[in-house]
């Protein structure tokens, strides 16, 4: 898993705009979808026209700004979350001094599955966050990869690991020395969500398509410092 979140972390490090989704679409029947763990595909959360994802870091904790509620556009989904259509996160995940996983508030996503007039939710059991200066000078790439599993509204388990993409202005330097003063960095997100049974190819096209569209919409958008 180590290797998988490395692999992932340098993949979408090297993203600077929209990439094509790169998995393929399984299709399901309505009834198989409420009776299956959720074990291919995945999905993303992006912001919206109407919908403003919003988080604010301030030192090791990072909380999602209400209302922490998302929309799944449907050409994101695929696999066992075609269905799903919106959900809630958070509110909030914090991190130790190495940037591991401290605590969640779990479960941590609650998705809408519409057509099946049912919910499903993600449970993080591990974490990590990194901040890395992006290839713009001034600004700041920051990717949170969680791990943990997805329970149906049948409790049926299965495993799944997702990846937070935000970005902010500044330096690392600058960055890391805010937080420690205590001051707040407010910025909009993405991020993708998939079942970690998948050919690990699947895994990463998922992971890279909402790093890639958050970064070429969060340029045309300017963080706030508090």
């Amino acid at each position: 898993m180590i290797s998988l979140k490395s692999k992932l972390l340098n993949a979408t490090l090297a993203v600077t705009a929209a990439i094509p989704l790169a998995t393929t679409v399984f299709f399901t029947s309505a009834g198989s979808a409420q009776a299956a763990a959720l074990t291919t595909g995945g999905f993303s959360l992006l912001p919206q026209n109407t919908v403003t994802l919003s988080a604010t870091l301030q030192g090791n904790s990072l909380s999602f700004d209400l209302p922490n509620t998302f929309l799944i556009p449907t050409s994101t989904t695929s696999g066992d979350f075609t269905n799903f259509s919106k959900g809630s996160i958070g509110p909030n995940i914090s991190f130790n001094s190495t940037n591991e996983l401290l605590s969640a508030s779990n479960p941590f996503l609650t998705l809408i599955d519409q057509v099946n007039n049912t919910n499903a939710t993600f449970t993080v059991t591990s974490a990590t966050y990194k901040a890395s200066q992006a290839l713009s000078s001034n600004l700041i790439d920051i990717f949170v990869v969680t791990n943990g599993f997805f329970t149906t509204a049948l409790g049926e388990i299965s495993q799944g690991e997702g990846i937070i993409t935000l970005q902010t202005n500044g330096t690392v330097a600058n960055l890391q020395d805010n937080l420690k003063l205590g001051k707040a960095v407010t910025t909009t997100y993405s991020s993708s969500y998939f079942a970690t049974v998948p050919e690990p190819t699947t895994m990463l096209g998922l992971g890279l398509v909402g790093a890639g569209m958050v970064m070429s919409i969060s340029r045309r958008r300017k963080s706030i410092l508090q």
